[in-house]
């Protein structure tokens, strides 16, 4: 009989996975609607209900025709191509037997048979439709080897799920039988092995069942025949034929059994627990059957059978544990291995939910597990997953929440062991206690798998442990090199707990545990060392405290918890809770987790014991299962007065109303601290929190929200509560509910809050928000009602007489110009910050005459504006909110205030504001205001003109200004109308007004930043003769002359009494930032002037400055010599300063005077962008002239016996060869680092004598050679003139013979040497290794960038290995070393004493050398601690894997693997 297309349906169906066949469904659903089968009997329709649903709605011919086009739609191209070959008839169908009839009665018996499945603890009739409920398994067909077993033993819940996930490529039942992909062999003989409890015989059955349902092998068996090894134990010695064996529980297939065995090759027989087999198969080698008819001994037939002697074409499907594979495993012919991994996460998700049908509440109650390791590592076993489903189950029928009622992982724990082993098992003390102290000392030692040896010597056999693997609790792994383990970490780590119930201080001397560690060793080695390696035993131990768990204990295993052991948990508990945070604070983030340890106890009187001194609490829920954990402490913490909450998931409404409810019942609870990552899909139910604050009995004082959804009718609520004084609001969601503000509930003055602060959630709506927010809210944040109701309510509060807030902070918030009245003026209100707001115009007037009673009692006021993200923020009807005339309102309403004669505020901060010219005489002249900070700010002509009349009567209070211009963002940030209010008219004007403040006699101005203004160089003579200024920082100044004559003679009064001068102008970004007719702002002129009027500073001998930094500035080099004398200067940092020539000869006589006090220089030049920086007529700035002109005088500087001078940086600089004999014989330096030099040979001579004084001070040098930019690009750096002289070698070689004769010196006192990319030649570093070997000084050694080659590693050799040298550090990166240094290196390295870090990096090793390196460094005499090494190219896997397996066997702090890490290093 031809096979139907719904059998050929189901038939291909079975093919596809659980994942294909949902995407298969919603695939038809979204096709053609005309004849489709609903989607409502699609949803739930297994492959044989959908097969059924297309034919019936489609026809057999449409239903193929459209299954054929999803298939190819969803990329099962093989699936397609394999089904269209057999609908063209070029792959046979198959055929069913002629005795169709009877296979069909035989598939109905053993569909009756296995359809229906009971639990463990199942009430008599009560039964579960065996397909309800199965869940796929993850199956692997792939050998593990011992460090898979061991890593998978280890690690814990998700990463134990991740681990089972990653092992290999899982292998579908349905393609068992299929044939091998690498040999194209096809397996006859399939070993399902995995651990008790694993799912092996449900598997099985589930095979069986599919079969008979028509969805599993229809193509390939006609007939399969289970047969379970537990019910063929009785039979054993039975003689019997095999055909009466199978046909036992189906008599009607006698009559047929020949025809069945006519094709065996079209059979499959399922032999289920071949492991639980009581009599021998292996024994009947020579004895063998092969003849179905004939009668032997059934362990004969079943020998026969499995070696392939019986139908040797039948197909065999074997399930066994893992530890009775290897007695089985001689007996079978070629098998394929599969081995069940248990479930994976998403299995475990499904399982639940079949379980308790109900998609929700077996979510939720999978959430409880994933919080909880230990427990969501063992729910990969889908026994565990049964228990604890049935737990649950249980408190359900109860009619307690089994969400509050799941149970401690101990409790568990007891469950599992409970659920394998009858009440009447009963354990051998001595080999119970064998067995634990086997799983502490795998603890302590950190081993997971154990040999016979291990056993024999906790006085185990293998018969001893017969019980325990029986149990599953033990197993002996075949595919493990015959090693015993625990079938998890976890289980050994129980184990490891009951063995310090089991061993008392009496008997721990005399038991061979003794080198086992005490309870009391083992809580300081878990709570001092952070040995995470014994969190699991010491939350077991906790549990162990439990008086059920106990109970249990005694009955099972007969274990007692002493009293003794409870009363070192407790003392511990006491000891480290103060060693902690004090006996004050509990914290989720100690370095023990409290909640959990707690929470284990299930005890109260225990745990309050314990927090009886606890004030605090800092807890963080991130699973349900933390919940219970973190609820269970605070219910049982009686003094507790502070309470920070972070939750970072939907919180069940009942969980929130017992918090709430315990909140309220709290008598000592002042303080607490909500937070939530869940944004608003956490129900936070706000009704019921204002509902405790309206409570008399409340005690709350501060009360912080972080990411909640807040109505505005709840502001009533937050504002009035009587109890209240701190507010905090951070990154709320404002939600208008429709209710209005009785404000006439806020008018009886009852608003006892002083601090109040609101930010609302904006920041980064333009990227979050569609998927933070639900679709009905997208419109929380655009809702201007909202804020202005609140806003309107704030008002309110503020303008009551009783009102006692004094600190506001709103953030991210719409402001309306006309509550500014209410801001300034309330009667309470001390300070005021208002950050990020957005100004708008509501059309109210502002009522000055309100502000004229001075009642303003601001000290500090902070308002910063939000442009950066208004675009997209705003609605388009609000786009003009950010327009010049709410700025004016405001500032106007400000000058107002600060003209007010009771005015108190002394600090003003204003960022990202629009402000008008005339509002300064105002901001300058306010009598109280000593501190003022204007933060990207935009200047502005409003045409008013600023009277100076005003500043005459010198009352300018300000001892901090700091003013600061935007430009960044300017063009987007400004309407067309306002495009020249960046205007140098506006820094003028400003500008002039600062410089009459200035020049007052009584001004108290003391620091002053300006940042990215318009200087005009007129301006300098009152900065620099400011009688009050101290500091003065000019950063990214543009500065321009304005054409008036700078009065030199006013400085002639020696009235500078600056300490610190900061000047750095800019150029990054001037071209866009100058209109055309200021593009000579940057003018040499400009800062040869400032630069004459800072030197007659300097000259004073009055002056105080002590700090100068100059930064991108053109610096004349006639100017150093002031630089250099100025009596007052300590440290001087010109970083990408400009040398040039001004023409004007250096007068050294001055310098013969030896007055330079300077003890730290720093000078950096700049050429990276010189080409567009300079005008042609300056393009000769960059002379060599000029650096030498500077050098002659800072080597006569250096010269000078009272010189100072201690630290010297130079970069980028031209240095010529005959200064390094001022440099190295300074008597004061102690630290010099030349960076990127160029050097060159000026043709003086190195006069070595002088070094022969021995006064050589450097403790530090680090010389660098310019390599970036002197190949290709060296024409625009060096002129041709100077190609002559660069880089000859003899440069090099004068320097390091001078170095050398340094190193020489007896009484040298350099620790440090880095030279890097030096051009060392051959005979450079047999001067320079030669000098290590009398030079004890030398700790640090580098020679980066240097080709040593092999003939300069045979002389560092020589010189590591005297006794004299003490190098503790040597850095060889990209010196050419090859295999052939190391050889001579290596040696000499393991024999130093002192050295200890190595740099390696960037090398030309083989992977020789490679492995050479490992073996030598892994000896123990090496003493080498830290090794610096990478190689990006030519390393075997193998050589990479060397390097790996050293690193964590030395345990060197790092082995850099990443060439970013690289470049970090070498740019430190």
């Amino acid at each position: 009989m031809a096979e139907t297309a719904r059998c050929r349906l189901v038939r291909y169906l079975e093919h596809l996975t659980s994942e294909e066949l949902k995407k298969f469904k919603l695939c038809l659903v979204d096709g053609p609607r005309r004849g489709c089968p609903p989607r409502g009997r699609l949803k739930e329709a297994d492959r044989t209900e959908v097969a059924d649903l297309l034919v019936t709605y489609l026809g057999e011919k449409k239903a193929w025709e459209r299954a054929l086009s999803i298939w190819e739609k969803m990329g099962l191209r093989e699936l397609w191509e394999r089904a269209r070959k057999e609908d063209l008839g070029l792959v046979p169908a198959s055929v069913l037997p002629a005795s169709s009839g009877e296979r069909n009665k035989y598939r109905e018996r053993m569909r009756n048979q296995f359809q229906l499945m009971r639990d463990r603890n199942h009430r008599p009739g009560e039964h579960e439709l065996f397909q309800h409920r199965f869940t796929q398994l993850l199956l692997l067909q792939e050998y593990r080897y011992k460090e898979q077993k061991h890593h998978e033993l280890l690690v814990q819940g998700w990463r134990h799920a991740k681990v089972m996930e990653e092992k290999g490529e899982p292998i579908e039942v349905s393609a068992l039988f299929d044939p091998d992909q690498n040999t194209g062999i096809q397996p006859h003989t399939v070993v399902l092995q995995g651990a008790a409890g694993i799912g092996k015989t449900t598997l099985a059955i589930k095979v069986m069942l599919d079969w008979a349902e028509g969805k599993l092998y229809q193509e390939r068996f006609d007939y399969v025949f289970y047969l379970t090894c537990r019910e063929l134990n009785p039979l054993g010695m039975k003689v019997i034929s095999f055909a009466d064996l199978i046909a036992n529980d189906c008599p009607g297939l006698q009559a047929q059994m020949t025809e069945i065995m006519s094709q065996t090759e079209r059979l499959l027989f399922i032999i289920d627990g071949l492991d639980e087999l009581k009599f021998p198969c292996n024994e009947h080698r020579y004895d063998l059957c092969k003849d179905w008819k004939q009668e032997r001994p059934l362990s004969i037939l079943l020998s026969s059978l499995l070696r392939k002697t019986l139908l040797p074409e039948a197909s065999l499907l074997l399930t066994t544990r893992l530890n009775a594979l290897g007695k089985f495993s001689p007996l079978l012919e070629n098998p394929r291995h599969v081995e069940i991994l248990g479930f994976s996460v998403s299995q475990r998700k499904e399982y639940f939910c079949k379980f308790f049908r109900n998609e929700e509440l077996g979510k939720k109650a999978l959430d409880l597990v994933e919080g909880n390791a230990p427990l969501f590592t063992m729910c990969s076993v889908p026994l565990m997953n049964w228990i604890i489903c049935t737990c649950l189950k249980q408190q359900e029928e109860r009619g307690q929440d089994p969400l509050q009622a799941l149970k401690t992982t101990t409790a568990l724990y007891m469950c599992y062991f409970n659920s394998l082993t009858p009440d009447d098992k009963n354990f051998m003390p001595q080999h119970l206690k064998g067995l634990c102290g086997l799983a502490a000392e795998g603890i302590w030692e950190g081993k997971l798998l154990f040999e016979e040896e291990d056993l024999r010597r906790h006085n185990l056999e293998a018969a001893d442990v017969s019980a325990f693997l029986d149990m599953n609790i033990f197993q002996k792994d075949s595919g493990c090199e015959n090693c015993y383990s625990f079938i998890h970490l976890t289980f050994q780590e129980f184990f490891a707990a009951m063995f310090y119930l089991m061993s008392t201080d009496e008997e721990w001397e005399k038991s061979p545990d003794f080198s086992i560690p005490d309870v009391k060793e083992l809580l300081e080695e878990y709570s001092e060392n952070d040995a995470s390696f014994l969190a699991l035993v010491v939350q077991f131990l906790f549990g162990f405290l439990n008086a059920e768990i106990a109970s249990e204990l005694q009955r099972k295993f007969r274990c007692r918890t002493s009293l003794e052991m409870k009363s070192q948990l407790l003392e511990w508990v006491e000891r480290e809770r103060k060693r902690d945070n004090g006996y004050s604070c509990l914290s989720s983030e100690d370095s023990q987790d409290w909640p959990l340890l707690l929470y284990e106890t299930q005890n109260a009187e225990i745990v309050t014991q314990a927090l009886v001194k606890v004030k605090e609490m800092g807890l963080m829920s991130f699973r349900a299962y933390d919940v219970l954990l973190n609820t269970f402490c605070i219910k049982h913490c009686p003094g507790i007065q502070g309470l920070s909450y972070y939750c970072d998931f939907d919180a069940p409404h009942a969980v929130w109303q017992d918090f709430m409810s315990m909140v309220s019942k709290s008598q000592y609870l002042k303080e607490l601290h909500l937070r939530s990552s869940a944004l608003v899909d956490i129900d936070i139910r706000m009704d019921k929190l204002c509902m405790v604050l309206r409570e008399t009995n409340c005690k709350l004082e501060e009360l912080r929200l972080e990411w909640f959804k807040v109505p505005c009718s709840c502001f009533q609520y937050l504002f009035s509560a009587p109890s209240l004084k701190r507010l905090h609001l951070r990154n709320i969601f404002l939600d208008d509910n429709g209710m209005k503000l009785p404000c006439e509930t806020l008018e009886k003055e009852n608003c006892q809050l002083e601090t109040l602060e609101i930010s609302c959630f904006n920041h980064f709506r333009v990227y979050d928000m569609d998927c933070s927010l639900p679709e009905n809210q997208n419109n929380l944040l655009l809702m201007g009602t909202c804020l202005q109701h609140v806003m309107e309510l704030l008002c309110s509060v503020l303008a009551q007489q009783n009102c006692k807030l004094q600190v506001l902070r709103l953030e991210e918030f719409k402001v309306p110009c006309s509550c500014f009245q209410y801001l300034f003026s309330a009667p309470s209100l001390k300070s005021m910050h208002l950050s990020d707001i957005i100004l708008y115009d509501d059309g109210m007037k502002l009522p000055c005459e309100t502000l004229e009673k001075e009642n303003c009692q601001l000290e500090t006021l902070e308002i910063s504006c939000l442009k950066k993200w208004l675009d997209s923020f705003l609605p388009e009807n609000e786009k003009n909110f950010f327009d010049v005339t709410c700025f004016q309102r405001v500032m106007e309403l400000l000058c107002s205030v600060l003209a007010q004669q009771n005015c108190k505020l002394q600090t003003l901060r204003l960022e990202e504001f629009k402000v008008p010219c005339s509002c300064f005489q105002y901001l300058f002249s306010a009598p109280s205001l000593k501190s003022m900070h204007l933060s990207d700010i935009i200047l502005y002509d409003d045409g008013m003109k600023l009277p100076c009349e005003t500043l005459e009567k010198e009352n300018c209070q300000l001892e901090t200004l700091e003013i600061s211009c935007l430009k960044k963002w300017l063009d987007s940030f400004l309407p067309e109308n306002e495009k020249n209010f960046f205007d140098v008219t506006c820094f003028q004007r400003v500008m002039e007004l600062l410089c009459s403040v200035l020049a007052q006699q009584n001004c108290k101005l003391q620091t002053l930043r300006l940042e990215e203004f318009k200087v005009p160089c007129s301006c300098f003579q009152y900065l620099f003769s400011a009688p009050s200024l101290k500091s003065m920082h000019l950063s990214d100044i543009i500065l321009y002359d304005d054409g008036m004559k700078l009065p030199c003679e006013t400085l002639e009064k020696e009235n500078c009494q600056l300490e610190t001068l900061e000047i750095s102008c800019l150029k990054k970004w001037l071209d866009s930032f100058l209109p055309e007719n200021e593009k000579n702002f940057f003018d040499v002129t400009c800062f040869q002037r400032v630069m004459e009027l800072l030197c007659s500073v300097l000259a004073q001998q009055n002056c105080k400055l002590q700090t100068l930094r100059l930064e991108e500035f053109k610096v004349p080099c006639s100017c150093f010599q002031y630089l250099f004398s100025a009596p007052s200067l300590k440290s001087m940092h010109l970083s990408d300063i400009i040398l040039y020539d001004d023409g004007m000869k250096l007068p050294c006589e001055t310098l013969e005077k030896e007055n330079c006090q300077l003890e730290t220089l720093e000078i950096s030049c700049l050429k990276k962008w010189l080409d567009s920086f300079l005008p042609e007529n300056e393009k000769n700035f960059f002379d060599v002239t000029c650096f030498q002109r500077v050098m002659e005088l800072l080597c006569s500087v250096l010269a000078q016996q009272n010189c100072k001078l201690q630290t010297l940086r130079l970069e980028e600089f031209k240095v010529p060869c005959s200064c390094f004999q001022y440099l190295f014989s300074a008597p004061s330096l102690k630290s010099m680092h030349l960076s990127d030099i160029i050097l060159y040979d000026d043709g003086m001579k190195l006069p070595c004598e002088t070094l022969e004084k021995e006064n050589c001070q450097l403790e530090t040098l680090e010389i660098s050679c310019q390599n970036q930019w002197t190949g290709n690009e060296v024409g625009f750096f060096l002129s041709e003139k100077e190609k002559k002289l660069f880089p000859k070698i003899t440069c090099i070689q004068h320097v390091m013979e001078l170095l050398c004769s340094v190193l020489a010196q007896q009484s040298c006192k350099l620790q440090m040497l880095r030279l890097v990319d030096c051009h060392l030649t051959h005979r450079c570093s047999q001067n320079l290794f030669s000098a290590l070997i009398c030079n004890k000084s030398l700790k640090d050694l580098g020679v980066s960038g240097n080709s040593l080659e092999e003939s300069g590693i045979k002389l560092l050799c020589e010189a590591l290995g005297n006794s004299n040298c003490k190098l503790g550090t040597l850095r060889l990166s990209r010196c050419a070393l090859t295999t052939a240094c190391l050889q001579d290196l290596l040696p000499v390295i393991c024999s130093s004493e002192n050295l200890k870090t190595l740099d390696l990096t960037l090398n030309l090793f083989d992977d020789e050398g490679i492995k050479l390196l490992c073996e030598t460094l892994e000896k123990q005499d090496c003493k080498l601690e830290t090794l610096f090494f990478f190689q990006p190219d030519g390393l075997s896997e193998e050589s990479r894997r060397a390097l790996r397996n050293l690193e964590s066997r030395k345990s060197f702090p790092l082995i850099v693997e990443d060439y970013l890490d690289v470049e970090d290093y070498l740019y430190s």
